[in-house]
């Protein structure tokens, strides 16, 4: 095991604290909004340089031990120049500050991409990618964390690295893994570096620092807690919500207290908009306004791009299909917002609404469509037909794969499950046609 004799920062006396931090991906371009709006593009640019700057403002801020970074700090393997020279001053700011850093690389940023000749703060610590090392973390001279990690060496590494950890020995304090990997199975990210919980826990370690998957989540709580701090800035529609990394204290005694913290200065929602019970253009508008109002209340000063869904049967159905409708009320609501400090820019707006059904005219018609509707209610009035209904399902929900995805549905949710499957027959088969006669 390295001695990296590193001394702790100024934080609490017999308490160590650190943060928990993953994929920068500092230089990541918002796909697609520079084209629309080159001087948008140009502010976007800065916000992952200004997350990675609020981890470190906030690691000065609580004083803590040490930072982690558990992977893809860039997000390409030949990261700019730029990128790798703000990345440095970032942590010559934590040397000066007496606080440490470990750092392992993903991915995107692999040990074998181009890296600028650029002199390391000496507070800094990169795992190698030649197999997993353990690093010691002293702290008023004593051994108070092993942080054991590893690199990795190149950009696709599909087997599991966990195995080749380690386990913790015997007189190791409070140990920490560091690595870049996917545990279980996310549709939303390759598997790169798979492993499992199980995996983890035999490795005797108290916390594992993961990076990779983008969404902040606590896969374990304890023995050992396992965390995705998940990226601190987020940047397309796909990464919604708050995003930042994990303030971290341990007690002497060994209880491990975390707190998400959030980073990112411009954040990602999507929004939908009913249009039931709007009859003119001019309602329509305002109720857009008012749904970014309530956006820029809520997001402690952020700035947010925006992408409004429009649903709902009504009257303006046909308006907003028609022409150039909503590229105009898109370029309304974008008017002079960039100029905002805080603004909430309309990515775009998606038309999900469906024709005006009045249900009472298709009750009394004699065709597929009156048929279609008269079954429909019928399941949802008569008891003794939804029983019925209910016995004719029964092969396909008590299968095999029918019990792995069907839950037990009750009557209320069977009644919305109807009226979801009539909606969209009535989508398929009416037309504007239908709704003028």
């Amino acid at each position: 095991m390295k001695n990296r004799n590193k001394s702790a920062g100024s934080g609490m006396n017999g308490i160590l604290s650190f943060v928990h931090a993953a994929d920068l991906h500092l230089d990541s371009p918002f796909t697609g909004i520079s084209g629309i709006d080159p001087e948008l593009g140009e502010r976007l640019s800065k916000a992952t340089f200004q997350a990675y700057e609020a981890i470190i403002e906030l690691c000065m801020a609580e004083e803590v031990d040490f930072l982690l970074i558990a992977g893809d700090v860039y997000d390409s393997a030949d990261k700019s120049l730029y990128a790798q020279v703000k990345f440095i001053e970032g942590l010559r700011k934590l040397e000066t500050a007496g606080i440490q850093v470990f750092i392992c690389h993903g991915n995107h940023d692999p040990l074998d991409g181009w890296s600028a000749s650029l002199k390391w703060p000496g507070n800094v610590h990169v795992m190698s990618g030649d197999g997993a090392e353990a690093v010691e973390f002293k702290k008023e001279g004593k051994t108070a964390a092993v942080i054991v990690g590893m690199s990795y060496p190149e950009q696709h590494i599909m087997k599991n690295l966990v195995r080749g950890f380690q386990k913790k020995e015997d007189d190791w304090p409070f140990t920490i893994g560091l690595l870049h990997c996917s545990v279980g199975s996310n549709p939303e990210h390759a598997p790169y570096a798979p492993c499992t919980l199980q995996d983890l826990r035999e490795t005797g370690y108290d916390y594992w620092a993961l990076g990779h998957i983008h969404t902040p989540s606590i896969i374990c709580k304890e023995a050992p807690t396992v965390i995705y701090p998940g990226n601190p800035q987020g940047r397309h529609p796909g990464e919604l919500g708050e995003r930042g990394c994990f303030l971290v204290d341990v007690s002497s005694g060994g209880a491990i207290s975390t707190r998400f913290i959030e980073t990112d200065s411009v954040r990602w929602h999507i929004r939908e908009i009913s249009i039931e019970g709007l009859e003119k253009e001019g309602e329509l508008i305002e109720e857009l306004q008012s749904q970014l109002d309530d956006i820029r209340e809520n997001v402690g000063g952020r700035s947010v791009i925006c992408r409004l869904v429009l649903s709902g049967r009504g009257p303006l159905h046909h308006n907003i299909r028609e022409g150039c409708f909503l590229e105009e009320i898109l370029h309304l609501l974008r008017e002079e917002e960039i100029l905002s400090r805080q603004f909430v820019w309309v990515e775009r707006i998606e038309d999900e609404t469906r024709i005006p059904i009045e249900r009472e005219d298709l009750l009394k018609r004699e065709d597929f469509v009156g048929d279609l509707v008269k079954i429909v209610e019928g399941l949802k009035t008569d008891k003794t037909a939804l029983d019925e209904f209910r016995e004719n399902l029964a092969p396909l929900m008590n299968s095999r794969n029918g019990r792995k995805l069907i839950c037990n549905i009750d009557d209320e949710e069977m009644n919305t499950l109807l009226q979801r499957a009539e909606n969209i027959l009535l989508d398929a088969l009416l037309t504007e046609e239908d709704h003028g006669n």
